[in-house]
């Protein structure tokens, strides 16, 4: 494992100083979130400011534009917080459809626990980073490994900020994420083969398979998890992008599924109590998708930041059928023994909910049926035997938050804090 070099300056020690013995940051919790989360993202908070206005007591934030070397496209991604941390920094990895922003709550958590600055990547076609389609709300990509090269970009942009800020050398440098997150985090340290400069990565409800749910309006019974399993999503795909574009060439670009989930429209979000399908059982958090997506005036942001770029907004809808047939492809891969061999050397906790949709086979028609986290077990297994068979010992840690949906980050305050413990600690465990 890389380490991130420096020199040590005065004005390291100062800033050590200042991480070890200022006041904490408040930590949010779910009664305050949304209208404390709502006031933090309405302003701008670099780094030089020298107001001594209340809300100066959050982190900064800082959005910023990477151009990738391979293609010109200018990524973004969000940092919170102004100087290194006692504990670490931290980059994170949103799942399909995040933005950086929606993992501010997050970053001030982690802030206050003393990892610091918390770098937050907007993957190409979403979030904050601009569209690549005509139509913006098209959740597409047109090849899965561009996610992977933009991330490697990513982390050496991390690393030089790190630098920059006098950073001592040994300072550890983590990773956590969720969901599509973690297949990209995943996709990254096999491409790597151990050049990582990550100490620890934790890896919450990560996208080990890609759930048919998305895909079909089958009820998700015995038979139907059978036809629309993965395969199935494949070969729609193949069907899709391979075929059927001979007489339709839009169709790869298409929606994979415009019933279930095609365009976005605003006011249509709505929060259900203890329905796995909204993905949090938190209202307030929630609601801060849905009021920064159809509410929040993003017009000076788009006139300052946005020239000549294809972005109107965050808002987002559903993929497209070259986003299924290549993220499946990806997946497969992922998986494949060979591919385990190259991520041996980062220790791992796969971190998932025990009520998560996207993450277990539910059997509805069978009463009192338990979840199914096999998925994401037998994925630690293989890693593990990858490992122990490079003699590297035990790499991956698989854990569950007992009723946790799948946005762990987002959910309610019991099953949020009892992940953030347990990462912290697997942190603490391995710097």
């Amino acid at each position: 494992m890389r380490t991130i070099w420096g020199a040590l300056t005065l004005r390291h020690f100062l800033i050590v100083l200042l991480t070890v013995f200022a006041v904490p940051v408040a930590a949010l919790d779910e009664a305050t979130v949304l209208e404390k989360t709502l006031a933090y993202l309405s302003r701008d908070a670099d780094c030089t400011e020298t107001t001594t206005e209340p809300a100066t007591t959050q982190p900064g934030w800082e959005r910023r534009v990477l151009t990738m070397p391979h293609d010109g496209y200018r990524l973004r991604y969000s940092r919170f917080g102004c100087a290194p941390g006692a504990k670490g920094a931290l980059v994170i990895a949103p799942g399909r459809s995040e933005p950086s922003y929606e993992y501010a709550e997050t970053a001030i958590d982690f802030i206050a626990r003393g990892f610091a600055p918390v770098y937050v990547i907007d993957h190409r076609g979403q979030g904050l980073s601009p569209r690549l389609l005509e139509d913006p709300d098209k959740s597409h990509v047109e090849d899965f490994d561009d996610y992977i090269q933009d991330f490697t970009q990513f982390v050496a942009a991390v690393e030089a900020d790190l630098l920059a800020l006098d950073a001592r050398p040994d300072l550890p440098l983590f990773l956590t994420s969720n969901s599509m997150g973690g297949a990209i985090a995943i996709g990254y340290f096999q491409k790597v083969d151990g050049e990582t400069p990550f100490a620890a990565a934790a890896l919450v409800s990560a996208m080990i398979h890609v759930n048919y749910i998305s895909y079909t309006d089958k009820p998700p019974r015995w038979l139907n998890l059978r036809i629309y399993s993965e395969t199935g999503v494949a070969v729609q795909g193949w069907w899709r992008c391979n075929i059927a574009w001979l007489w339709n060439g839009a169709l790869c670009r298409d929606y994979a599924s415009a019933r279930t989930f095609g365009a976005y429209e605003p006011g249509t979000r709505q929060f259900e109590p203890d329905a796995e399908e909204v993905m949090t059982r938190s209202r307030a958090r929630f609601a801060l998708r849905t009021r920064m997506w159809d509410s929040f005036d993003w017009s000076g942001i788009r006139a300052a930041e946005y020239a000549g770029e294809n972005w109107d907004g965050p808002q987002i809808g559903g993929t497209t059928n070259k986003w299924a047939r290549d993220s499946v492809r990806f997946l497969r891969d992922m998986r494949a023994p060979e591919s385990l061999t190259r991520m041996v050397d980062t220790p791992i906790l796969l971190l998932s909910g025990t009520r998560d949709l996207r993450a277990y086979r539910q059997y509805p028609g069978v009463r009192d049926a338990p979840p199914d986290l096999s998925r994401h077990t037998r994925f630690c297994d293989d890693l593990n035997a990858a490992s122990l068979a490079a003699d590297k010992g035990y790499v991956c840690q698989f854990s569950a938050i007992n009723g946790a949906f799948h946005e762990i980050y987002k959910e309610r305050d019991r099953e949020r804090n009892a992940a953030l413990d347990m990462v912290e600690g697997f942190f603490l465990r391995h710097r």
